[in-house]
């Protein structure tokens, strides 16, 4: 593991990395009208949120597209009246589907009911005012979402719609595969599991652990792969440690 002077100046470049990440690397999608439906329309946005398990982020980010397109419409309200056999057979007339197609039409649903019923159909008003602690409860309550998504949740809302949420040492990494093997890799966790990823980053940047997030996930996703990693365009080459798996 690295020493306090190695874990305060990988910290250091990984937040440096992290406010060059730009908005459409942790929200890609497919096309760029995809891109505008979830940076515009909040409703849209926890669609992806909510769905973003097992599938390619390019692909879950742009869901709410083809569902807009379907429907002729992404309205709340609307969609609030539909039934899960509706949104069932939505979901498979998808020209691009989510990894669990048969548990996604529960997630929107219950997502849309608290939109409607506690927001008055303002997604917004799902996070404005509101303690990430809070926000991060009210997506876990979403069937299908958990603990790290609703994290991950909070985590993309303050950086898409610059929330500035007032509790930020609650707010974590989400732990998923890219987060945790970049962590391993550098040398500052012990081993390539959730535990151990959200106890570095929380070590490494205690008032606000989350904000390590963008730029270890991107890196992982680009750079620091499974295999053949390109550690020459990584902008950590020089501070890590290389623990290979």
């Amino acid at each position: 593991m690295v020493d306090e002077t190695r874990l305060a100046e990988i910290t250091r470049k990984l937040l440096e990395y992290g406010k060059e990440v730009a908005n459409n690397e942790l929200f890609p999608t497919l096309l760029p009208e995809a891109a505008s439906l979830v940076a515009n329309d909040p409703y849209a946005f926890l669609i992806a949120v909510c769905l973003d398990r097992g599938s390619l982020a390019d692909v879950i980010w742009s869901v709410p597209y083809y569902m807009k397109q379907e429907l002729g419409h992404l309205d709340p309200k609307i969609i609030h009246e539909m039934t899960l056999d509706d949104l069932d057979h939505l979901f498979k007339r998808l020209k691009k589907k989510p990894h669990y197609i048969n548990a996604s039409p529960r997630t929107v649903l219950e997502l849309t009911q608290l939109v409607v019923d506690k927001c008055d159909g303002d997604a917004s008003s799902l996070w404005r005012g509101k303690s990430a602690l809070e926000v991060a409860h009210k997506l876990d309550s979403i069937y299908g979402v958990g603990v790290g998504i609703a994290n991950m949740g909070v985590l993309l809302i303050e950086k898409a719609f610059s929330i500035d949420f007032p509790d930020k040492s609650f707010m974590d990494i989400k732990a998923d595969t890219h987060t945790m093997r970049v962590l391993y890799r550098i040398g500052v966790s012990e081993s390539v599991n959730e535990e151990s990823a959200m106890r570095a980053a929380r070590k490494m940047n205690p008032l606000f652990p989350g904000e390590l997030d963008p730029a270890l996930w991107v890196i992982g996703r680009k750079l620091c792969r499974p295999s053949d990693p390109n550690c020459p365009e990584c902008p950590m080459d020089g501070v890590c440690l290389k623990c290979m798996l």
